[in-house]
């Protein structure tokens, strides 16, 4: 059923609007990558560490990088979140192959395993290798963070170790 006056068609039991206004009665269908998001908590869930380290990744740089946020919630990509653990995979030198069966039997048992903390929240269960290679991201990057807070703190002290004011206490 189409409506309209001299060279306008519209079809109005298909829904389709047609192009140039040309009724060929075929939809133009746009595929769009599927983007899957997830919050922080279901984030670290997915990649089998505590919310705690994945928050902590982020501040560090260390992390996948969130894709958008919500006020104070970070959202991840799905995609994003194993492009990270196959770039930590590659960093330890564990083969493809290896790094899809460490995964696969992680998703079993996370989909099996369900836990709750002493207030009740939902708490996943953790991926030990997951645990190493975030450990590891950890410290090779807030290594030389401590490392140069200590010099600047031990900056401080000589500082305050000549100054008058410390004499007379």
């Amino acid at each position: 059923m189409t409506v309209g006056g001299a060279g306008q068609h519209r079809s109005i039991m298909t829904g389709h609007s047609p192009v140039d206004g040309a009724d060929d009665g075929a939809a133009t269908v746009h595929h769009f990558p599927l983007r899957r998001m997830l919050p922080l908590e279901d984030a670290a869930l997915y990649l089998g560490i505590p919310a705690r380290r994945l928050r902590i990744l982020g501040l560090l740089n260390a992390g996948p990088r969130p894709a958008a946020r919500h006020g104070r919630n970070a959202m991840y990509r799905v995609e994003d979140l194993d492009r990270y653990v196959a770039t930590l995979y590659a960093e330890a030198r564990i083969s493809m192959a290896e790094q899809a069966r460490q995964r696969q039997e992680w998703r079993v048992r996370a989909a099996t395993t369900v836990d709750f903390d002493a207030h009740g929240r939902r708490r996943g269960p953790v991926d030990p290798c997951m645990q190493i290679l975030t450990l590891n991201a950890l410290v090779s990057v807030g290594s030389p963070l401590v490392l140069k807070m200590l010099f600047v703190s031990g900056l401080g002290v000589i500082f305050l170790s000549h100054t008058p004011l410390v004499w007379r206490l």
